[in-house]
């Protein structure tokens, strides 16, 4: 765990040095060239040779701290002027750019993956207004709880919620949750899952 955590805090000291940026491309292009040729357990080696009783064998070695990466670039999305943390930016640091040998330019495998990161923050995006004009859609007229646009805009967001969990988020009684989640059922906006009861959004506008 300490090696892991120690990977994430390089990573994020060596970005923030660099911030703040007027390009940012050239300067997460300078941040992988420091990290690749100045943190060796940031890079992938492939496979390695290792020697059992005599024999010799090939086997892959241990993968790189890619991730930690990945992680500090998401953690500094001002490096794109998106503000102090409105959004989130994941996975601008693949394998790939930490490849021994890599198979395109770190400029070309890098501007792929922030296309890639910007896609999916525009899916996600264009899912949460398709959620918002759902639940507006299907409540308005309706006698809803007051609770029930909130409880919707929860487990459109993240998923399937039990009624206890719902009422902690929301600061309420397990009845007042319990209401919201009737109203919902009512609207076809959600139903029970078998089991543990969560309440969970029917159009799943995230693919929950």
């Amino acid at each position: 765990m300490q090696s892991f955590l120690s990977a994430d805090n390089r990573a994020l000291e060596r970005l923030d040095a660099l911030l703040p940026a007027h390009d940012p491309m050239a300067t997460l292009e300078e941040w992988l060239e420091q990290l690749r040729d100045d943190e060796n357990d940031f890079l992938e080696l492939g496979s390695e040779e290792v020697v059992i009783e005599g024999k010799v064998f090939q086997r892959f070695a241990p993968r790189g701290s890619a991730w930690a990466a990945s992680l500090a670039a998401a953690m500094r999305p001002h490096l794109f002027s998106l503000g102090a943390a409105p959004l989130a930016l994941a996975g601008l640091a693949p394998r790939a750019l930490f490849r021994a040998e890599p198979e395109s330019p770190l400029p070309a495998t890098l501007s792929r993956a922030i296309a890639s990161a910007a896609a999916d923050v525009a899916t996600d995006l264009a899912a949460v207004r398709a959620a918002l004009a759902l639940g507006n859609e299907r409540l308005a007229g309706l006698y809803a709880s007051s609770q029930a646009p909130a409880v919707w805009h929860l487990i459109a967001g993240l998923g399937p919620l039990t009624r206890a969990e719902l009422a902690r988020a929301l600061g309420v009684t397990r009845r007042t949750a319990s209401q919201a989640a009737t109203v919902l059922e009512k609207a076809d906006l959600a139903a029970l899952r078998p089991g543990d009861h969560a309440l969970i959004p029917k159009s799943a506008p995230r693919g929950s």
